[in-house]
């Protein structure tokens, strides 16, 4: 397989914070997400890596053309994590729930 075909099978998915409580109020600079993650179809996966230890999250992955749903926890000491998306082809949403209750969601199609 040519780099090119490699490269094609992973997919950047965005990573955005969602609003808290009190949306209106609190910084106003861009915020840091401590999560980025990669779809990969070869290996029908999601790598999720953190720059940090952020504790146990809680990893939710929906898929909303089938209504699939998986759920789990993530412990990140390690700084990765691999996430198996075996529900099929769809429009997918990940939500990420840390320990503080903070959330940030992801949205990527299979």
């Amino acid at each position: 397989m040519a780099i090119a075909e490699i490269e094609d099978t992973v997919v950047v998915i965005v990573i955005d914070p969602l609003p808290g409580l009190n949306p209106g109020h609190g910084p106003k600079s861009p915020p840091v997400v401590p999560i980025s993650a990669d779809y990969d179809s070869m290996l029908s996966s999601v790598f999720l890596s953190f720059t940090s230890n952020l504790g146990e999250i809680e990893v939710e992955v929906l898929n909303t053309t089938t209504g699939g749903y998986f759920s789990d926890f993530v412990d990140t000491q390690f700084l990765y994590a691999t996430i198996p998306i075996i529900m099929g082809p769809g429009h997918y949403v990940l939500l990420f729930t840390l320990p503080s209750g903070r959330q940030y969601k992801g949205e990527f199609d299979v």
